[in-house]
């Protein structure tokens, strides 16, 4: 049977196709699970935190802080119960935690009814470059893991709250040579854009960070019209060819890299999670072809890695000749929620000539 393809879809799937040579992305497995700290075990403890342990992974899940505001969300998080596939109770040094498994369905589920995209575990990896000058009159300069640690740490933690994948520049000879402390400052993109090329990664976030002052009002005859310390970065992201820029402030330098996390969540999950509300029922079925498919172990897992995508609703082998696999792919988004997915896995790729460019459209190879 021949393989019909929509000429639009293919005009828009070539266009995607040229920007994902070697993308990294990670797997983010514990999208579901949240470990809360406790002080007890009793039954109103462990339902307040149960309820709190939703409400993070409902953001992981959604990519974005937004929904917590919804109504129907609201009411979910009263019933969390519901929603807990397993827990158990663990002790590091004298905290006592509890450790929540929620399920994957349920969660998507309420996400999706209150009219909410859901953002697929394969999550494209980030890197980040960070200047700052730590007061008004000190000089700028690189923000390092050995010199800036606690930041650091405080951008994992953050990243892990929010479900994205981190990278760090690796801040040797190649790094320093390509890049100055004045580039970052700048947000010059094209010095930028060169210095990440070695790391390989779809996403780069750049901010400059600095001290500010704010005037602060208080009831305190004593404490009125004292000036505030606060702290500011403006931060530009480069993301599949695209330029964006905004600018955080917090009372902190920890709080401004919690603040920078969230930024760049908000920013990939707008792109990757997918709106169920803008898709087109009536023409959502796709096919593609996946060669070196040559064993029933392959199919399996290509089968697998194509029904574990969120924006494919169901998978079906329709023809199999020798290597090459065919399968049709009913979508639960449009043609570009599935080259956004397609390129951030590592075992799907796309068919390229000897310099790189997609040959072949809808046609792919099995990585083994």
């Amino acid at each position: 049977m021949p393989i019909k393809i929509n000429p639009v879809l293919l005009v828009l799937l070539l266009v995607w196709l040229v920007s994902w040579q070697n993308v990294k992305a990670a797997v983010i497995e514990d999208l579901y699970d949240a470990k809360i700290a406790v002080d007890n075990q009793s039954q109103t403890t462990q339902n307040n935190a149960f309820s709190l342990a939703l409400k993070q992974v409902l953001v992981k899940v959604r990519g974005n802080t937004d929904l917590l505001s919804n109504q129907k969300i609201r009411s979910a998080l009263t019933k969390a119960t519901r929603f807990v596939r397993s827990y158990s109770y663990e002790k590091v040094e004298s905290q006592l935690f509890l450790v929540i498994s929620f399920d994957p369905q349920r969660v998507e589920n309420a996400i999706r009814n209150a009219g909410f995209p859901v953002w697929d575990k394969r999550r494209p990896d980030s890197l980040i470059w960070l200047a700052i000058q730590t007061s008004g009159d000190s000089p700028r300069q690189m923000a390092t893991h050995a010199e800036f640690s606690d930041i650091y740490q405080q951008l994992k933690v953050r990243a892990a709250q929010r479900g994205i994948s981190l990278m760090f520049p690796l801040w040797d000879l190649d790094d320093i040579q390509t890049l100055r402390v004045y580039d970052i400052w700048g947000g010059f993109s094209t010095q930028i854009s060169k210095a990440s090329e070695r790391y390989v990664v779809p996403s780069i976030l750049s901010a400059r960070i600095y001290p500010s002052t704010i005037s602060q009002a208080s009831d305190s005859s004593q404490n009125s019209g004292k000036a505030a310390l606060s702290w500011s970065a403006d931060w530009t992201m480069l993301e599949g060819g695209g330029l964006l820029a905004g600018q955080v402030q917090g009372d902190s330098q920890l709080n401004i890299a919690e603040r920078l996390i969230d930024a760049l969540a908000d920013q990939l999950s707008s792109k990757y999670a997918i709106d169920l509300a803008q898709i087109d029922r009536s023409d959502s079925k796709v096919q593609i072809v996946v060669n070196n498919i040559d064993s029933l172990n392959y199919y399996s897992l290509a089968l697998r890695s194509l029904e574990n995508m969120s924006v494919v609703n169901d998978v079906i082998l329709i023809k199999q000749q020798g290597s090459r696999a065919t399968f049709e792919l009913d979508l639960l988004g449009d043609i570009e929620d599935l080259t956004n997915a397609l390129s951030l896995d590592s075992k799907i790729r796309p068919v390229v000539d000897d310099f790189g460019q997609p040959i072949l459209g809808l046609e792919f190879f099995w990585v083994k």
